[in-house]
């Protein structure tokens, strides 16, 4: 049965209050376009478009290119926090307290790695970055230029905001993942021996399905053997942690979901009898269903923080030609 005119422009009538109601459902509810994939597909590009009428964009006439980046990256909801001098950061969702702790203990500049993460995010999701190649988040021109084209074209971020805490313990370790300050997924997992892996907070910047590691992994051995072999090959020896040990090369292949985010560290499936105390070289070793679905649900950009270091300092490589010929590493330590 065909339309008349009168019931037509009664429907095209209905359809524009729709959109111009849900448009302002987005204003006011800064998160909600995350909570309903509803508006994704195929409305994401129209409700952008909508809401980019609807706010005004960052003005940044007297402000820094770091802070002109920033208000952007917020934004385009890419960077859930914003800092204010007297009340310090505030979240966009309701964050756990560690998580704000967290935040408190960087300093609100181009170093903060929560600024950095949501700069990764952005040349991922706008298809300047792709797996295996490196974040390069370095603020410029060319940047904001990229993020202000996102913005006048109404390409907001449409995906919860990711954050990863692992745990490290004697026993028990654990990595949680967090959407938009919600847990949704907890793993054993396995941290580095002898306080290799530091605690910090950082932000993953290369990524691969499956790749290859090589480098040096820590064998503990006896003050006496760390005694003869300082004499005949020193470089081969060296102190963690108050323990002497031998470096053992590695060279291992076919190593899958990796999510590098503190220089050679990373996340990662490698098969162990048993997860959840510390036995890897410094990276964070996880089960392969765990790690599988850990690697589709993150990205680039996504925050890693690992508090609960076993040792007491960051654990670095000494070599025994630095330091006093004769002691153990014990020796060491109290000299």
């Amino acid at each position: 049965m065909k339309l008349n005119r009168r019931r037509l422009y009664v429907l095209t009538a209905f359809v524009f209050a729709f959109i111009l109601i849900a448009a302002g459902f987005l204003k006011y509810w800064p998160n909600a376009h995350k909570t309903s994939a509803a508006f994704n597909k195929p409305w994401s590009a129209l409700l952008g478009r909508i809401k980019h009428k609807n706010l005004n964009l960052p003005a940044c006439k007297k402000e820094s290119l770091f802070s002109c980046t920033a208000e952007y990256l917020q934004y385009l909801h890419y960077l859930p926090i914003s800092y204010q001098d007297s009340k310090g950061y505030r979240f966009q969702f309701a964050a756990p307290s560690i998580l704000r702790s967290v935040a408190d203990s960087y300093a609100w500049n181009s170093q903060n790695p929560f600024f950095l993460g949501a700069i990764a995010q952005y040349l991922e999701a706008s298809g300047q970055l792709r797996d295996g190649e490196y974040a390069k988040t370095q603020i410029n021109k060319t940047l904001l230029s990229s993020l202000k084209k996102s913005a006048e074209k109404g390409q907001f971020n449409r995906h919860a905001w990711k954050w990863v805490l692992v745990r490290q313990a004697k026993k028990g370790e654990k990595a949680t993942l967090y959407a938009n300050g919600k847990k949704i997924f907890s793993s054993p997992i396995n941290t580095g021996e002898f306080g290799t892996t530091p605690d910090g907070t950082w932000y993953v910047f290369l990524r691969f399905r499956t790749t290859s590691m090589s480098g040096l992994s820590p064998k503990k051995i006896s003050d006496k053997v760390y005694a003869s072999l300082k004499t005949k090959h020193p470089k081969d020896v060296g102190c963690l942690d108050g323990h002497p040990v031998k470096w053992i090369s590695y060279d291992d292949s076919g190593i899958k979901y990796v999510d590098y985010f503190n220089k050679g560290i990373a996340l990662h499936y490698i098969k162990r009898p048993r997860y959840g105390f510390p036995q890897s070289a410094g990276c964070v070793e996880i089960p392969r269903n765990a790690a599988g679905f850990l690697y589709k649900k993150t990205g680039y950009g996504t925050i890693v923080t690992v508090i609960g270091s076993a040792g007491k300092t960051q654990a670095k490589k000494q070599e025994a030609g630095k330091t006093s010929k004769g002691l153990s590493c014990s020796e060491k330590n109290k000299a």
